[in-house]
């Protein structure tokens, strides 16, 4: 799933998840969830309003983990483009952008698109593809 980092009134950085990812991929019997940061694995606890049409996940280690992407990525952005990856229910991986793990449960993939492909090159005196064997 796709969410956008935010910016509290105390310039802490976040998670916006979204009224409908949280019905989707969060569940109200569990008030914690665990999030994998490159090599860093926490566990955030979900605030009462995440529930009351507030889903936001903060956690100061959270915040300098995005800030420290979102620098890297670029100045001056508000917020940044994150995935999270369901990992088992209650765990996500996260990462900025939009890297995507294929293998992983709930991953998102990408449309096919076309691509015109070239048409063969043909050198006088070369044998046609045809005519070449590999046995």
């Amino acid at each position: 799933m796709r969410v956008k980092t935010y910016r509290d009134e105390l310039a802490r950085t976040g998670l916006l998840v979204g009224e409908a990812n949280a019905r989707r991929y969060f569940s109200k019997r569990s008030p914690c969830i665990e999030l994998r940061l490159d090599d860093l694995h926490i566990q955030c606890t979900l605030g009462a309003d995440f529930w009351k049409g507030s889903p936001q996940i903060h956690d100061p280690r959270l915040s300098e983990w995005l800030e420290f992407k979102a620098g890297r990525r670029g100045a001056g952005r508000d917020s940044i483009s994150v995935t999270l990856t369901p990992l088992k229910p209650g765990a996500f991986i996260v990462r900025p952008g939009t890297q995507i793990d294929q293998e992983a449960f709930g991953a998102e993939v990408s449309k096919p698109r076309k691509v015109r492909s070239e048409s063969p090159l043909a050198f006088e005196g070369a044998p046609a593809l045809e005519e070449l064997s590999v046995a």
